[in-house]
């Protein structure tokens, strides 16, 4: 959080202790839990460092550059060449590796937090005691989130509760603990009572998003969760209701804020923003952002980018007045090729155009430093769109596409379209409004068969290997349990094909 990140959290040191010898013996340095939190404050700091934690980057890397956000870079050095762009997907694989133990070190952290509140008293009726529940509530909340993003990407079907999903972390487990992997149903128990306690107990000034600091957990945090939740479970009443309920006042950005939200973290009253990860620079002196994986020096065309966005991703932004032309690619490129110009088609691409990615270009201060947007209130009116899409209603369905498009500056869709043509809408449009945030991945398993479309990659980014396409059925939508885990835990149990 600005100006309230600190990095100590000693009790992290005893996480993944390994030696036999280590379990029974009280180590020099050691914290027990009646002695890592005294006071709220206390208790403060340690919330800090779970948001600190919570990771989000590592999906968004992974999805763009596995389905078809990205295409090869002008300066790619064989990034992802063998792998995610080539659908490489195995239990060795880092991308999974990273997702499982990055949320699971969150979980960690927040369980922790939690289990060590007992010990700090507070008395009955007092703002202390306030704020020691507001503080749990953010946990809680956070480590259903951090619950929810392994189930995402580690569970065959989220529609099924009696599927496979992760395992469940309710307390913290024994180092000789080997867990199975809990059901859908069991991991989905465990968030909404987290998120019930969360509900409950929030502090005041953090219960809508016009309090300016996103960055923590408020009420509309956890409505746009339970909307994203429901959506994916299949749950649409649920999942209405919950959009239904977020803050009013919320509004979509028009052009000129929707460029804030990205070029310079700029967040106007009640705008479409709900929740973000906070982003700070490093005090060692590194930029802190995950921006470098897609470019070496800066989203300019100049930048050495390993990685530029796919045309086919281009190509449903490259319109005229459309603002998200010149956010999804970097606005420099897009001057410099006269992008701009209304009259220019997908056959006008030169045969050397460069598409650095230009979502994340640095905040204004610190070069290629963003915050991550993690709710926005436009994946909300597409939530909207699924639920009276799966009601048949499809001129509401594409209505509520058509309002993110015209506060894009794109021109409205039809609203005859049905079946098969108005999933593919929703589906493009999510991809569009969606770009390098996280979503494509899930959504293709998700939406995929009922669109007829998977992975869907531009001929010309992809004839260097031919890994072109790849249908949502295809068992490397749902991630493989990593071999690290497997070798350590034979309770659990590696997910089909792997």
């Amino acid at each position: 959080m600005k100006n309230l990140r600190i990095y100590l959290f000693a009790i992290t040191g005893l996480l993944f202790a390994s030696c036999d010898d280590a379990i029974d013996i009280i180590q020099p340095g050691e914290l027990a839990p009646e002695d890592t939190f005294e006071t709220v404050v206390d208790m403060q700091l340690g919330l800090n460092a779970i948001y600190s934690s919570v990771p989000y980057e590592n999906g968004i890397y992974f999805t763009s550059i596995f389905t078809d956000e990205v295409a090869i870079g002008r300066s790619n050095g064989g990034q992802g060449l063998g792998g995610e762009l080539a659908f490489n997907l195995t239990p060795l694989s880092g991308d999974a590796a990273g997702i499982w133990s990055s949320n699971y070190y969150a979980i960690n952290l927040a369980t922790r937090l939690i289990e060590a509140s007992e010990f700090v008293v507070v008395e009955p009726g007092t703002e202390d005691e306030a704020a020691k529940k507001s503080v749990l509530a953010q946990a809680y909340a956070l480590r259903a989130f951090c619950h929810f993003q392994l189930l995402t990407y580690f569970s065959p079907d989220l529609t099924d509760d009696s599927a496979l999903g992760v395992v469940a972390i309710a307390s913290t487990p024994n180092i000789t603990d080997k867990l199975p992997r809990n059901t859908n149903g069991e991991v989905f128990a465990l968030i909404d009572s987290d998120l019930a306690f969360s509900v409950g107990n929030l502090a005041s000034n953090l219960q809508t998003v016009s309090n300016p600091n996103r960055f923590y957990v408020t009420q509309d945090f956890i409505k746009a969760l339970k909307a994203r939740m429901a959506l994916y479970r299949g749950n649409y009443d649920l999942a209405n209701q919950m959009v239904t309920e977020l803050d009013a006042t919320l509004n979509l950005s028009n052009a000129a804020s929707y460029r804030g939200i990205w070029v310079s973290d700029t967040y106007a009253a009640n705008s479409e923003v709900i929740f973000y990860l906070d982003k700070v620079a490093d005090p060692d002196g590194g930029n802190g952002n995950f921006y470098q994986l897609w470019s070496s020096v800066n989203s300019t065309v100049s930048g050495s980018p390993f990685f530029e966005v796919n045309r086919a991703l281009f190509n449903l932004v490259n319109t005229s007045g459309d603002i998200r032309k010149t956010i999804v690619a970097d606005a420099t490129q897009l001057v410099l090729e006269n992008y701009d110009a209304p009259s220019v088609t997908a056959a006008d691409y030169k045969q050397n155009d460069v598409l650095p990615v230009g979502k994340y270009p640095g905040n204004g201060t610190q070069n290629l430093l963003n915050d991550v947007k993690v709710f926005r209130l436009s994946e909300m009116y597409l939530i909207k769109a699924e639920c009276f899409a799966n009601a048949n209603d499809w001129v509401n369905a594409i209505g509520w596409v058509n309002q993110v498009r015209a506060a894009r500056g794109a021109t409205a869709l039809n609203t005859n379209l049905t079946g098969q043509a108005g999933w593919l809408a929703i589906m493009n449009e999510r991809r569009a409004e969606l770009a390098f945030e996280g979503h494509r991945y899930i959504d293709i398993k998700r939406l995929g068969v009922k669109a007829g479309q998977g992975v869907f990659r531009d001929p010309r980014d992809c004839a260097f290997n031919g890994f072109c396409t790849l249908p949502g059925s295809d068992y490397r939508f749902t991630l493989p349990i990593p071999q690290p885990e497997l070798a350590a835990n034979p309770s659990i149990q590696q997910n089909p094909n792997y």
